[in-house]
């Protein structure tokens, strides 16, 4: 039998895109992977956040289909065969009024660079067991 992760959203409440240019949502759900073990141990957890291309956000990760696996079943599925170790993912919400998702700060759409560097990291490191450094 093999164990599954558990999936929370979470929500963020911006300071970085509370006034941006397209008055986009500044209060954001998000998607967050704990692995299999995270409830059953009190190890702390790498960190990986995963970027949706353009046209995603972090909840469209969580899309299931009956031709392949969502997100949440591939890490299950990788965890459980020993490919990958266990992690916490993190899938935010960056995307605008334009349709696309942005990484950067811009002046045309706002700072999303800062809001997921200078806000998320550091929620994300408050909130669960991370290992809140590099891993070198």
């Amino acid at each position: 039998m093999n164990k599954k992760g558990t999936v929370i959203i979470d929500k963020y409440e911006s300071k970085i895109l509370k006034k941006n240019p397209l008055n986009d949502p500044h209060i954001r759900d998000f998607p967050v992977y704990l692995p299999p073990s995270y409830y059953t141990s009190e190890k702390r957890f790498p960190v990986v956040f995963l970027l949706s291309g353009f046209t995603g956000w972090g909840m469209l990760n969580l899309n299931e289909s009956f031709v392949s696996e969502s997100i949440t079943q591939r890490l299950d599925r990788l965890v459980s065969e020993g490919k990958m170790k266990e992690m916490i993912v993190v899938m935010p919400d960056c995307i605008t009024k334009y349709g696309g998702s942005q990484f950067i700060n811009s002046t045309g759409t706002g700072k999303y660079e800062d809001h997921v560097i200078k806000e998320l990291v550091p929620y994300v490191d408050s909130v669960y067991r991370t290992i809140p450094s590099r891993l070198r």
